[in-house]
């Protein structure tokens, strides 16, 4: 019998064409490939039963008293969050509340006021607008336009800062000497 690839053989039997007793009579004859054939015999046996591990004690309820702990927290996050943008708008509406009542017939408190509510009420379709008129005009400009503002901008910003922070360094080690 001829000498295949030890893959082929034990893998491949079916693409191979060996007969089964081929392959017996030449693993009692080679002891190099018996012992591979053992060894891939173990590795197979292996990924088709892997061997289950138990968690650790307690497992159940570490993870049970971390989720609750974690929810908690969230909570407690939200709570602070509400609290604070309730007394912030408290604040705001007292503050209103009160410059009508020191400046009541002032008729220009009251319509700062107005504005000031009338503001509010509209920034966020501001917003929305002004995401639009953005994403518009970034689909309109070519890529290579939007790269010249980017470089036309770090040379505006960055190097100069640059420059700036250099010579403050070199102020910083050397001194500044008086003329």
């Amino acid at each position: 019998m001829k000498h295949l690839p030890t893959e082929v053989w034990f893998c491949e039997t079916k693409k191979a064409e060996i007969q089964p007793q081929d392959l017996e009579r030449h693993l009692s004859t080679c002891s190099h490939c018996f012992e591979t054939y053992q060894a891939w015999q173990e590795v197979e046996r292996a990924l088709l039963s892997p061997p289950l591990h138990a968690p650790t004690p307690g497992f159940a309820n570490r993870w049970q008293s971390y989720a609750l702990a974690r929810s908690r927290q969230t909570q407690q996050m939200f709570w602070k969050w509400s609290v604070g943008l309730a007394s912030v708008a408290l604040l705001v509406v007292t503050s209103m509340v009160t410059l009508l009542i020191l400046f009541f017939d002032s008729a220009v408190v009251a319509e700062a006021i107005s504005n000031i509510i009338r503001m509010l009420s509209r920034l966020p379709f501001t917003w929305l607008q002004l995401r639009y008129a953005l994403t518009f005009w970034l689909r309109e400009i070519p890529p290579y336009w939007i790269a010249t503002f980017g470089l036309f901008l770090y040379t505006w910003t960055i190097l100069p800062l640059g420059t700036w922070l250099y010579a403050l360094t070199k102020f910083t080690s050397r001194g500044v000497k008086s003329p």
